[in-house]
């Protein structure tokens, strides 16, 4: 199994540090406590003591030197406590500087090795592993395990909330995609969570790179997954997000609107695929969707309901159906008229075939059609046809 044994270096007053995981207590005590001055340096140790020296008109200087509205793209208003919250609190922390950075992300990977180990324990054991299974495990004192988790958490916890304006800005670019605005926040400041517990300091680049990818991540798989009433998987959405850049490369390139021929090779699918991406790509409105300039009126309320007929239609229908029976049962006998109400849907809900007529009174094809026949010669004559007219126009 491997061993968490990275050193960590860190520097306070030109004094460079190593903090080993197999040092003896005392030194590893004497290199805690200069930890911890650097982690008081850079507002990580307690939240507690950061709000006990706060007050309300510095909270109010903190939003005034981070235009937090303008950042977001986001008017305040009444309504908009929750993203005022935010804004206020994500002012109070300042950027990290490069050597901040690195030492923090020191401090978070000890953490996350300390985890992979509990995981590793966990799994060869068969059970979670008690404080001294891992202690023995990674070959260090019970005093430096709980320095560790301490101060790894406490350092994640500076790098997320320091780096919380670049997950605004990236929020912003994925605006009105039908996932609101907090929403995106949330899922961008996980990804931001996953990218200081994957990040490595000593490969050079800056945590804000780093972290730009699992952040859009986080935002891109949220609006996949939550943006349409109807859930898409994940590569249709992609593709629809390919068609979309191509509709706009091409009708830059072109100076008109692609055809689909155009769409289809570029996308290197068939134009039958093409249609099908097309169709899907359509948004659906839930019925219960405000429209208007107020938004006072339900879209349910605009659409006519062809299935609820009005008292006035329903009684004509009645009396219609009343007066064809009558017609029916004065002119032809009991089994054309049984013929005729099935051959044109009058008792059933739907015409019956030839053949299902026949099966029913055991009769041939041919048969049931001569019945049919002389019904309807029986129902043509000048006087029936005369009260059927009013009805049938």
């Amino acid at each position: 199994m491997t061993k968490a044994n990275t050193p960590l270096h860190t520097k306070t007053e030109g004094t460079a540090v190593t903090l080993s995981p197999i040092q003896d207590l005392n030194q590893d005590n004497e290199i805690v406590v200069e930890l911890e001055a650097i982690t008081d340096v850079k507002g990580i140790r307690s939240t507690k003591k950061s709000k006990a020296k706060s007050s309300t008109t510095e909270d109010d200087d903190a939003v005034t030197e981070l235009p937090g509205a303008a950042l977001s793209g986001y008017s305040r208003s009444g309504t908009d406590d929750a993203i005022g919250a935010f804004f206020k609190d994500m002012a109070r922390y300042p950027l990290l500087k490069a050597d901040e950075e690195i030492e923090l992300a020191r401090c978070v990977k000890l953490l996350v090795e300390i985890e992979n180990a509990k995981i590793e324990l966990a799994e060869s054991l068969g059970h979670a592993p008690e404080d001294r299974e891992l202690i023995e495990h990674l070959e260090i004192t019970e005093q430096q395990l709980s320095q560790r988790l301490r101060l790894g958490d406490l350092a994640k916890q500076k790098m997320v909330r320091s780096n919380l304006r670049l997950v605004v800005s990236i929020a912003k670019r994925y605006l009105n995609r039908g996932v609101p605005f907090l929403d995106l926040i949330q899922e961008g400041a996980l990804g931001l969570h996953r990218a200081t517990e994957k990040f490595d300091p000593d490969k050079g680049y800056k945590f804000s790179t780093y972290a730009y990818w699992w952040i859009r991540q986080g935002i891109t798989r949220t609006i996949a997954n939550d943006a349409r009433t109807i859930r898409l998987p994940i590569h249709v959405v992609e593709k629809l997000n390919k068609l979309k850049r191509l509709q706009r490369d091409l009708k830059s390139e072109l100076n008109r609107n692609p055809t689909e021929q155009e769409l289809a090779e570029a996308l290197d699918i068939g134009v039958e695929q093409l249609r099908h991406l097309q169709q899907v790509k359509r948004q659906s409105l839930s019925l219960n969707h405000r429209v208007g300039k107020g938004e006072d009126t339900e879209l349910l309320d605009l659409l006519e309901d062809f299935s609820n007929h009005s008292p006035e239609l329903q009684m004509s229908e009645s009396m219609m159906r009343q007066e064809i029976w009558d017609v029916l049962g004065h002119v032809l006998t009991q089994r054309e008229k049984d013929v005729i109400s099935l051959r044109y849907g009058l008792i059933t809900s739907h015409p019956c075939t030839l053949e299902e007529v026949g099966g029913m009174f055991n009769l041939s094809r041919e048969r049931v059609r001569q019945i049919q026949s002389k019904a309807m010669r029986k129902l043509r004559r000048p006087q029936v046809a005369e009260r059927l007219k009013a009805w049938l126009g």
